[in-house]
């Protein structure tokens, strides 16, 4: 069990968000708040999370250098489990999705009605590093990046959306919302933009449930 969830006793900031199953995949997307969902819903339904929450993100961390089917069958070995899932880590393929979703019970979607607000979140993640450092003292970052690289990280969030519109359309299921929630715990994390860049107006809500 991953050490941001194995002592925590007090009681959850999200207590109303009570799953429905014991293998749960919660399909999101980048700086939605996933990391702070997982660790507040384990508080409420003591399901432990993968050892990696990301655990198809075979990039880094534990599961760095580990293929699909490996990863798949870790979660044919548990009787129980949440792991968040970003479509890009399976590489928008349709037919792992459906491989994972034979493995889970329930599937939850997350995302963030703030698309300019995540967007930059997302590119300064990917250009300023350090990423080991989420919690605890506040670090200053500055950031400046290219329109291309900013580009190419609003381009991976919108294609995870309309995948996660694909996928909520064929299972739906309930559907939380950063800014819905009574209190979030964001990364401690300040960014000092040094130019501008264009970000497009993205209505998430509305692509995904709406249309």
């Amino acid at each position: 069990m991953s050490d941001h969830v194995k002592y925590e006793y007090r009681d959850s900031l999200l207590p109303e968000v009570k799953f429905k199953g014991k293998r749960i995949c919660v399909l999101t997307n980048y700086r939605s708040g996933s990391t702070f969902f997982i660790r507040e819903t384990f508080l409420t339904n003591r399901i432990a999370p993968m050892g990696d929450w990301e655990h198809f993100n075979n990039k880094w961390n534990d599961n760095k250098h580990k293929d699909f089917d490996f990863l798949l069958n870790q979660l044919k070995q548990r009787s129980a489990f949440v792991f968040k899932l970003m479509p890009d880590q399976i590489g928008y393929s349709k037919s792992k999705y459906d491989k994972i979703l034979q493995e889970c019970d329930e599937v939850v979607y997350l995302y963030r009605r703030d698309f300019q607000a995540q967007a930059k979140g997302w590119i300064a993640w990917n250009v300023t590093g350090d990423h080991e450092h989420q919690y605890g003292d506040y670090k200053q970052y500055d950031v400046k990046v290219t329109q291309k690289i900013a580009d190419e990280c609003i381009d991976e969030l919108i294609s995870n959306y309309r995948f996660m519109k694909t996928a909520y359309k064929e299972r739906p299921g309930n559907v939380y919302c950063l800014e819905d929630f009574p209190i979030q715990v964001p990364y401690a994390r300040l960014y000092n933009w040094q130019n501008e860049i264009i970000i497009p107006n993205f209505n998430t809500h509305k692509e995904l449930f709406r249309s």
